[in-house]
């Protein structure tokens, strides 16, 4: 948690809509096609059709973060839904989730119809065969009881259910203590959300806070750099905390997502994008000193980990919101 002087606020004139995603968005969902009586036009449907995506928040110090895919399972109140994801040869289908940061995607589910109704939870089914490539080597990457287990959702006649699971490697990718060959890929920080309900936050980050005295303490101006994204405005800057599973103090407010801000050599410009955030208001904070924030652990000022700059923005489904810090 941070305290209200360790930061400086800066209004919202810089944030603006571009370009519509729809297209982008919908081109994973399919044609969303529903079995109804052909014989009884005025008759209920009984599917609707179902697709599901992959994307992905970076982790610094990665260079691969590959995912074994073998199924994608629905637990629904009426039965459930199995997809066998795997590839053309029959084996389980590698993903180097690097590859598809901020809006790109890969689909591991083309449009299929599955029966109305609940679905409790969505689990992913992958295997040992994960790794992680970092600065220090590779490592293999393990999934606890080999599934992922998201939240569910409700499939609605005439509304397609094309989701997308984002994956906040920040939140997710852990380096437990006593490990030495293997890194945890655990549920937190993934997440799963509906492609018609997300929008965008992206921009660039000024050379100003890239070399603000905070970050003076760090070999290389190019690491470490990440933004911040908290629900909701109007927060309480002191009580934005980093990414914690639980906070010392019980009010401190954990971020959404976390998105890192990569040097672009063609433009000389430093860049971040924040995919499939759900439409609404959003706090965003910058830090140079990212890699102080450990994703199990609580660190503030006293542990190198600090804000340089805190402003507000909102996203709209379906289209980039573009704010330059």
């Amino acid at each position: 948690m941070l305290s209200l002087r360790q930061y400086s606020l800066k209004p919202v004139t810089q944030a603006v809509l571009i370009s519509s995603l729809v297209g982008t968005l919908a081109a994973c969902g399919g044609s969303g096609s529903n079995n109804t009586n052909v014989n009884n036009p005025d008759s209920q449907p009984d599917s609707t059709s179902f697709s599901l995506a992959v994307s992905d928040a970076p982790v610094d110090q990665a260079s691969e973060v590959v995912v074994y895919f073998d199924a994608v399972e629905l637990i629904g109140e009426s039965g459930n839904q199995t997809f066998d994801v795997r590839d053309g040869n029959g084996d389980p289908r590698a993903i180097d989730l690097l590859q598809y940061q901020g809006n790109a995607f890969v689909e591991i589910v083309a449009a299929t119809d599955i029966p109305l109704g609940t679905y409790s939870q969505l689990r992913l089914v992958v295997t040992d065969d994960s790794y992680i490539v970092t600065d220090a080597g590779t490592f293999n990457l393990s999934v606890p009881s080999g599934e992922l287990k998201l939240d569910g959702f409700v499939a609605l006649p005439n509304v397609e259910a094309a989701y997308t699971v984002e994956f906040d490697l920040r939140k997710s990718v852990v380096d437990p203590v006593g490990q030495t060959s293997t890194y945890f890929l655990k549920p937190r920080g993934v997440r799963l959300v509906a492609n018609s309900e997300v929008g965008t936050l992206s921009g660039t980050v000024s050379t100003d806070l890239i070399t603000h005295a905070d970050c003076s303490v760090k070999a290389d101006s190019d690491v470490g750099n990440a933004v911040y994204i908290y629900n909701s405005t109007n927060l309480d800057a002191g009580l934005l905390g980093d990414d914690a599973d639980s906070p010392e103090n019980a009010a401190e407010i954990s971020p959404y997502a976390i998105a890192t801000v990569n040097y672009e050599a063609s433009s000389d410009t430093y860049r971040y994008v924040a995919g499939y955030l759900p439409a609404g208001d959003y706090t965003v904070a910058f830090s140079c000193l990212a890699d102080a924030d450990l994703p199990e652990s609580d660190e503030n000022a006293e542990d190198g980990f600090n804000f340089q700059l805190v402003t507000e923005t909102s996203i709209s489904a379906g289209n980039e919101t573009v704010l330059s810090l």
